[in-house]
């Protein structure tokens, strides 16, 4: 019986340390298994990068993929990917795999470096903002995180944010040339143009990659500070490198119109069609310093071409109005102008010309009804562009249609503020004057127009002599 009983016991324990010994080897055979997964997913990455390298990131892709079903939490193979995908523009799947590497244990500051860049291209700047100041708490003098710190700044309009992020940038890399020229953009948005164009010298001087922009930055400072010969010449010597810019164009012509330089303004215009051809607004500009230089008929032909190209816009079928009323068409011109009311009502500068057009026809009530929308549309436009010159003047002009002398003055004399050489409006002023009998004033007006229109000049004496 004591025999039966040691072999039972002894059964007992052996089977006891068998079943014991189960999990242990169970857990053996999973530690060896997620091993070979791990050094089968290394392998895969391996041959990723291969083809990274090689810039052949879709298949590099699928490489990491294969990684990730082997051994989903192999964080390297998820984050490999994600930098992949970023590569390929693919933005929302990187942010996904860069994600996933996060949440398996991949270093975080790693992570931010590249999903900032992601959330950026989708325009997803808070989330940008967040990973790159978590970058900087790390890295705070790091140049090139605050200088992308500006970039995201700038994109969310924080312009005083960007500066400030810019110029830790340059405080930590004094050398970097491109970080005045986005400095440049943030004061251009403040509308610092001074600093605009002190940060463009800078980065000119270092030898930055933005050169030809930063030179638009430079004319465009001069052009605000009224230091319009100076501009143009900045914006001659641009087209002269790189004629291929719409906006000097734009800008260049509308400096000799300040300056009363209309031919000049008519040929920079007309270059400006050689390199866009298809640009409806030049036509439109065209016709508008066409009309202003006394050529109705060129400005006719402009500004049919101006409304061809842009039918749907207002602006060629205005200038098309004021040149008719120039060679005398006026049902043509009330045909334009109505055409330019219906596309745009209210208009103020269509409403003026169509008011001249039905004052030609003798049809003086309904003109002045015209002359009274003018105003009210004039100041509207004015309030919204306050830099435009003819625009005040053709306020001045309504409000001289409808007997408003005192404010007709008030706005040719700030037309005049803005274009000092604007013959039209300073002629305008001062046969006002005249007609006030306030000859003093006038004959002022007329010391200064003699020195940029004799014809207008003479017309203006022969009114104050009456």
């Amino acid at each position: 019986m004591t025999r039966k009983i040691l072999i039972t016991v002894t059964i007992y324990f052996l089977l006891l340390l068998v079943f014991s010994s189960l999990p242990m080897q169970a857990e053996a055979q999973s530690e060896k298994a997620k091993k070979k997964q791990i050094e089968t997913a290394k392998k895969l990455v391996a041959e990723g990068d291969t083809y990274y390298r090689q810039k052949d990131y879709q298949a590099a892709i699928g490489k990491y993929a294969q990684a990730t079903e082997v051994a989903p939490d192999y964080a390297l193979a998820h984050f490999s990917k994600g930098i992949a995908q970023y590569n390929l523009g693919q933005y929302d799947s990187a942010i996904e795999a860069l994600n996933e590497s996060l949440k398996q244990g991949y270093t975080p500051i790693e992570v931010y470096k590249i999903r900032w860049e992601a959330f950026y291209q989708k325009k997803n700047y808070d989330a940008a903002l967040i990973d790159l100041q978590q970058i900087l708490k790390t890295n705070p003098s790091d140049p090139a995180f605050n200088f992308n710190l500006g970039k995201v700044y700038l994109a969310q309009s924080a312009y005083q944010n960007a500066l400030d992020a810019y110029q830790k940038a340059s405080n930590f890399d004094p050398k970097n040339a491109d970080v005045h020229y986005f400095m440049a953009l943030g004061y251009s948005a403040l509308n610092n143009y001074a600093q605009q164009k002190a940060e463009c010298l800078k980065a000119i001087d270092k030898g930055t990659k933005y050169r030809s922009e930063c030179w638009v930055f430079i004319g465009q400072a001069l052009q605000k500070e009224k230091k319009y010969d100076e501009a143009a010449q900045v914006f001659e010597k641009i087209l002269l490198a790189k004629p291929d810019n719409r906006e000097v164009y734009v800008n260049l012509a509308h400096i000799y119109r300040i300056l009363n330089q209309f031919d000049k303004a008519i040929s920079t215009t007309k270059k400006g069609l050689l390199a866009f051809p298809n640009d409806g607004d030049f036509f439109t500009n065209l016709s508008l310093y066409y009309s202003l230089a006394d050529q109705p008929q060129e400005a006719i032909n402009a500004a049919r071409a101006a409304v061809n190209s842009l039918p749907n816009k207002h602006t060629g079928f205005t200038n098309l109005c004021r040149a008719y009323n120039d060679v005398k068409q006026y049902d043509a011109a009330v045909l334009a102008c109505t055409t330019a009311l219906r596309l745009n009502p209210g208009d103020g500068e269509s409403n003026f010309y169509l008011g001249r057009a039905f004052a030609f026809q003798k049809k003086s009530k309904i003109a002045t009804e015209c002359y009274k929308k003018a105003v009210d549309g004039l100041l509207r436009l004015t309030s919204d562009n306050p830099d435009n010159p003819d625009g005040f003047y053709l306020l001045g002009n309504s409000h001289f249609a409808v007997g408003q002398n005192a404010e007709a003055i008030s706005a040719y004399k700030k037309s005049l503020e803005l274009s000092p050489k604007f013959a039209k409006a300073r002629y305008n002023l001062g046969y006002i004057y005249a007609l006030n009998r306030d000859k003093d004033s006038a004959r002022q007006q007329l010391v200064e127009l003699q020195k940029i229109d004799a014809a207008l000049a003479e017309k203006l004496l022969q009114e104050i002599n009456k």
